[in-house]
């Protein structure tokens, strides 16, 4: 079942993908030579970069080559969040049931 991707999301990914194709002409690399070295077509990242449209491992791969990938790493981590911190001394369970 496929649903739309929600107003923020979207705004998230073009984001994203303005800060990644911000970060590329800072340091001066070709597209042809960043997909090259991502490991993905031409026609993808330019996809990625223009619209915010691709998967989540290419945005990793682009922001591993771009220098980003631990930034982007850190910021999923929910112990960076006022939550996150507040339930760290909390015993967190393996899952969630209901």
């Amino acid at each position: 079942m496929s649903t739309r991707t929600p107003i923020p999301v979207q705004r998230a990914q073009r984001e994203i993908a303005a800060h990644l194709s911000l970060a590329r002409r800072q340091q001066r690399i070709t597209v042809e030579l960043l997909a090259d070295r991502a490991g993905m077509s031409v026609p993808t990242l330019r996809r990625l970069l223009n619209t915010g449209a691709g998967s989540l491992e290419n945005y990793l791969r682009v922001a591993r080559v771009l220098g980003l990938l631990d930034a982007a790493v850190a910021a999923s981590d929910p112990l960076n969040t006022p939550m996150g911190r507040l339930r760290a001394d909390e015993d967190t369970p393996q899952r969630v049931r209901r």
